[in-house]
């Protein structure tokens, strides 16, 4: 019986943490500015396409670190939707079809980490994105987009995913040679 009690408690505490992880709600909406005007986009209308994610497991999961969170949506399509209202704040023309360049992503990490300075806590969320650039049936750019948003932890990790969206969004849409590609 012992070692029955023993066996269940063990395989509890290794199951914890996967239920521990706090859910939460993103409705991240993209506030900054964009100082590229996609506006006349001289080599055609552009789709964003499918965004995946190649970390394995819960496609929801934001990061098992720092006490685990878990979004109401696959972290592929935040960052995807993030990038959607960055290139409108743009005034880019996105189409659904018909268009000569599509932008595709992968979500490659994700890790968070708890920083004490001086005293004060923060959350520190960073998340890798691979995209790529696609026309006549070939990459034409790509890059890994690096977003890190941190915030108080008393904020909750909300407005570190806010800021992690931000500078992914500005990873896009600043980046030389994207500019060059879609202008």
């Amino acid at each position: 019986m012992k070692l029955i009690l023993s066996v269940f408690a063990l395989f509890m505490a290794i199951l914890t943490p996967v239920f521990a992880a706090e859910e939460v709600s993103v409705n991240f909406v993209y506030e900054g500015t964009v100082r590229p005007d996609f506006s006349n986009m001289s080599r055609g209308p552009l789709r964003v396409g499918e965004f995946t994610d190649s970390r394995g497991g819960n496609p929801n999961l934001i990061t098992d670190g720092a006490g685990g969170f878990v979004a109401d949506k696959p972290l592929a399509d935040i960052v995807r939707d993030a990038l959607v209202q960055g290139l409108t704040k743009g005034n880019a023309a996105l189409v659904e079809s018909g268009e000569n360049m599509t932008l595709v992503g992968n979500i490659v990490s994700s890790e968070a980490e708890l920083l004490d300075s001086n005293g004060i806590e923060s959350i520190q969320l960073t998340i890798r994105t691979r995209v790529q650039l696609q026309g006549s049936g070939r990459t034409i750019w790509e890059t890994v987009l690096f977003g890190r948003g941190t915030a108080p932890a008393a904020g909750g990790i909300l407005e570190a995913i806010s800021g992690a969206m931000d500078r992914t969004i500005r990873g896009l849409v600043q980046d030389d040679y994207f500019l060059i590609e879609v202008r």
